[in-house]
């Protein structure tokens, strides 16, 4: 459907609008929204075995474990989770809503006769075909957004529970003392086994759709803004206020979704590399010298690579990405306004 409808149309009518620059950016804020969509889709199956491994390793997580506090730390992360994927659910729907009376109204004041722009081998102005893209580009819509939003809450969700896990291993780490004499090193060698654990689960799973995901969050941010400043000139002002709305929600959208990777990243990033410091402030000199080795094994992996979300192993998903990421985009939308000026 977003093939069909969505992506296919806008991409082919690019090439056929490139000497008109608002039309251009008009395109890229749209295309680019269904195009990351369908990538995201294609990535979760594509990736259908591997993300089948992670959910059964979240559910032997959640079966194996019997302390209580440990339970306790999963049930919060659980409770957060389930609070971001509403919000960002609702936050979605919102966007729709708003994206299509902006769009209905605006077909009165442009000769735009679809919620797209689009090339299509077929006469859409004679009925029913009109009305059968119509519903098909609405459909297309629908399913761009909810996809977009499923497939960031979901990796968010896997994130947040490796956190929970990070979280158990440094409470493992600071009552490795109280453990008997004989179990330490058992309790030591399961430390480090989840250790490794917990690293290959998040590691290699969407290095490139992240990678999509920051260069299409850039360019959105930039054309989306670009279009709000265009948008007060509009003479009509019941039309510049609906797309004012949308273009904000959608702009605020946008943004918050990167801002989850690059707070999510940040916050990997640092759980993993407090292992470290919890194994070195444990009260290693009461074990004995063979168990206090495994200890160093534990500092030295958590030290040489934290875990880290990145975007194609390029550059890692942190809040000074987050702010990069919007001083590139608001340059751009500086330049664009520049070159309409002239």
């Amino acid at each position: 459907m977003m093939v069909v409808f969505a992506c296919a149309p806008q991409t082919i009518n690019l090439l056929l609008i490139a000497g008109n620059s608002n039309l251009v950016i008009e395109n890229l804020s749209t295309n680019i929204t269904t195009t990351i969509s369908l990538m995201k889709a294609m990535a979760v199956w594509i990736k259908g075995k591997p993300l089948k491994f992670l959910v059964k390793c979240m559910a032997n997580d959640w079966n194996t474990t019997t302390d209580k506090a440990e339970r306790e730390t999963m049930v919060n992360i659980r409770r957060i989770t389930r609070k971001t994927t509403i919000r960002s659910t609702l936050m979605a729907n919102i966007v729709l809503l708003a994206f299509v009376p902006a769009r209905l109204f605006s077909m009165r004041y442009s000769d735009n006769m679809l919620f797209y722009r689009g090339y299509f081998p077929y006469n859409i102005t004679i009925s029913p075909n009109y009305e059968l893209t119509m519903i098909g580009q609405f459909m297309a819509t629908f399913y761009a957004a909810t996809t977009y939003t499923a497939v960031d809450t979901f990796v968010v969700l896997l994130i947040f529970h490796v956190c929970g896990q990070l979280s158990n291993l440094r409470d493992d780490l600071r009552k490795i003392q109280s453990y008997d004499t004989k179990d330490v090193e058992k309790k030591l060698q399961k430390i480090i086994q989840k250790h490794e654990y917990i690293n290959r689960f998040i590691e290699n799973s969407f290095n490139m759709m992240l990678l999509l995901q920051m260069l299409s969050c850039t360019i959105q941010i930039c054309s989306q803004s670009y279009q709000v400043i265009m948008s007060f000139g509009e003479e009509e002002t019941e039309y510049m206020i609906l797309q004012l709305s949308f273009l904000l929600i959608y702009v605020v959208y946008v943004m918050l979704h990167l801002f989850l990777y690059c707070y999510m990243g940040e916050k990997l990033t640092s759980e993993s590399a407090e292992i470290a410091n919890t194994a070195y402030n444990a009260e290693w000199y009461n074990l004995p010298p063979k168990n206090a080795r495994w200890l160093i094994i534990i500092m030295c992996r958590a030290r040489a690579s934290p875990l880290k979300i990145t975007a194609g192993k390029f550059c890692s998903f942190t809040l000074v990405l987050f702010s990069q990421v919007l001083k590139t985009s608001m340059g751009y939308v500086s330049v664009l306004h520049a070159m309409k000026n002239k």
